[in-house]
């Protein structure tokens, strides 16, 4: 018996699973701000079943060193030999989350995924996941004895580089509070507010818009929802539509820069919950265009790009992972 989880920023998803591939057994959400730590929550959902796991892999927003791990964006930490330990697991595995969303990718059939650029499909090369959800994750699989090894990256913290006019004037902007601005707070859920406050500056912010921005703690949704009424037409938003744009100008720039730094021809996945969201609005032309470019235009051309629709894609990989571990 199976535990695997995605443990991220906002929520954490735990399935059971009896036998890999296969579909869990059982499957709940929660919501980390209801939990001090990680360990309540699942006990909390082991209480509830009637069968116990012997082997647990949970893919973790935070970077792994050594079975341990201090979340990014969430003050938790979490040590495999502890929770292994505690649950009574004769073995406990974690993984960075985009470790987790990059297994889980090779495993999904294809009507789970969007194709944005058909490409030249090589098995024999590396791919590249790039997820922007709360945070920005990075993630990368290398090609061995048949099989795709997942790694780790933490390329979201690595430093935004502007391609035009409008982006340095975003970096200065961004620059007013931050020491370092990476491409995480300007290519994420959590950035879309300082990215909405920047365009601000350039387009009015209808009344309606800046009474429900005042009344909440949270923009994003808000913000995603006022740019995806502005694309299908129920209501004008400029501002809105605008920081969208500008959300998959950077994103494309950044997808290229990840394939190019690990020779990802092999393909790239878009994962994330902000790109499965957002994605029906997006210019797969004007995308493709900003993603290829440079010395290596030719060859970013005939990258296949795809985009994950299934939201429990870092719960597959976690399972996965766990299976073939054992």
């Amino acid at each position: 018996m199976l535990l695997a989880g995605d443990i991220g920023a906002t929520k954490t998803v735990l399935a059971l699973y009896e036998r890999w591939p296969g579909k869990p057994i059982r499957q709940q959400r929660f919501l980390n701000a209801d939990y001090s730590s990680f360990l309540p929550l699942v006990e909390e959902f082991l209480a509830k079943s009637e069968v116990r796991p012997d082997i647990g892999c949970l893919g973790i927003a935070g970077p792994v060193v050594a079975g341990q791990v201090q979340m990014t964006n969430l003050d938790w930490s979490l040590e495999a030999a502890l929770l292994r330990k505690q649950l009574g697991l004769e073995q406990m595995h974690l993984i960075n989350d985009l470790v987790a969303t990059a297994f889980g990718a090779v495993h999904l059939p294809l009507t789970e995924l969007r194709s944005l650029q058909a490409g030249r499909e090589d098995a024999q090369a590396v791919q590249a996941v790039i997820a922007p959800g709360s945070g920005l994750g990075e993630g990368f699989l290398l090609p061995w004895q048949g099989r795709y090894l997942p790694c780790a990256s933490e390329g979201g913290h690595a430093s935004f580089a502007p391609r035009n006019a409008l982006q340095v004037e975003l970096l200065t902007f961004m620059q007013r509070e931050r020491r370092h601005v990476s491409v995480e707070q300007v290519c994420s859920g959590l950035a879309l507010p300082d990215l909405f406050a920047f365009m601000s500056t350039h387009y009015t912010v209808p009344l309606w818009l800046r009474q429900q921005l005042e009344q909440v703690s949270d923009q994003t949704p808000l913000i995603v929802t006022a740019a995806l009424e502005a694309f299908n037409g129920s209501r004008e938003c400029p501002v809105a539509w605008e920081t969208l744009q500008l959300f998959f100008d950077i994103l494309a720039d950044e997808a290229a820069n990840l394939v190019l730094k690990t020779m990802a021809f092999g393909g790239l996945f878009l994962g994330g919950g902000l790109a499965a969201r957002v994605h029906g609005a997006l210019d797969v032309k004007r995308f493709r265009a900003l993603f290829s470019r440079g010395t290596y235009q030719e060859r970013l051309a005939q990258v296949p790009i795809r985009i994950i629709l299934n939201a429990d894609t870092a719960l597959v990989g976690a399972a996965a992972y766990g299976a073939l571990a054992a």
